[in-house]
């Protein structure tokens, strides 16, 4: 298998499985496709409006991958596009916005140290294999794998990651909170994994939406480091 074909092989070993709140598909969205919505909308994001599809949740939906390679770091970035973003029970438009960009990454220092990094609001939860890798700010949580796949359940209509059900929820202001709750739909990224560099919207930077909606995955604010900087995982 040339070397090629392996990284490839091993987008697909470590695609996560998500993990819906029961009630997604009557709150909000599912992932969608979004090269379909680039298409539609590229030039004219001022007529696309509030569209809480996709309602039933499409097992091929399209899942974008990015990946690096260096010699002592292997890092998969995973991407899902959601329509709308509807935080639960909140006043006033408080997190309602345009488009949904999520994402999941993995950094893979060898087969017996790896840390997840799952998208949560504007940061992100880490999980790390063995579970007291951790990285400075973070706390670590241990993860739940199926072989090198991670479950990560979903925030309700937010659609913010989190290691298990039982994490505790990101809360704007104490008062509005993340509802994440075992139950719902699941869905496995690695049936549809799409290279990133090879969509129609891959040279986008802009907003998909207007001024509140979410910069695309190809934005330098979405660089490879991102999540957080390029250090070695330590011992909590």
């Amino acid at each position: 298998m040339g070397g090629d074909d392996k990284l490839l092989q091993m987008v697909k070993d470590y695609a996560p499985v998500l993990r819906f709140h029961p009630d997604e598909g009557s709150h909000c969205c599912y992932p969608s496709d979004a090269e379909e919505t680039f298409a539609k909308f590229d030039g004219k994001w001022d007529t696309f409006t509030k569209d809480v599809s996709q309602k039933e949740l499409n097992q091929h939906a399209p899942c974008y991958f990015e990946i690096w390679k260096d010699s002592d770091l292997t890092q998969i970035r995973y991407w899902f596009w959601y329509k709308y973003n509807h935080f639960p029970k909140a006043i006033l438009g408080i997190g309602e916005h345009l488009g949904d960009w999520e994402h999941i990454e993995v950094r893979i220092l060898s087969e017996d140290e790896r840390i997840w990094l799952l998208s949560n609001h504007l940061t992100a939860r880490l999980a790390g294999d063995p579970s007291y890798l951790t990285l400075p700010e973070f706390k670590s949580e241990p993860p739940l794998l199926d072989g090198n796949q991670i479950h990560a359940w979903v925030a309700l209509g937010s659609h913010a990651h989190y290691p298990s059900p039982k994490s505790d929820p990101y809360c704007y202001k104490r008062i509005f909170c993340d509802q994440i709750a075992p139950g719902g739909r699941r869905w496995d990224s690695s049936a549809n994994l799409i290279d990133l560099s090879e969509t129609n919207f891959f040279a986008y930077t802009g907003r998909w939406g207007d001024s509140r909606a979410p910069r695309g995955p190809t934005n330098e604010y979405n660089n490879r480091w991102r999540n957080a900087p390029n250090l070695r995982p330590k011992e909590k």
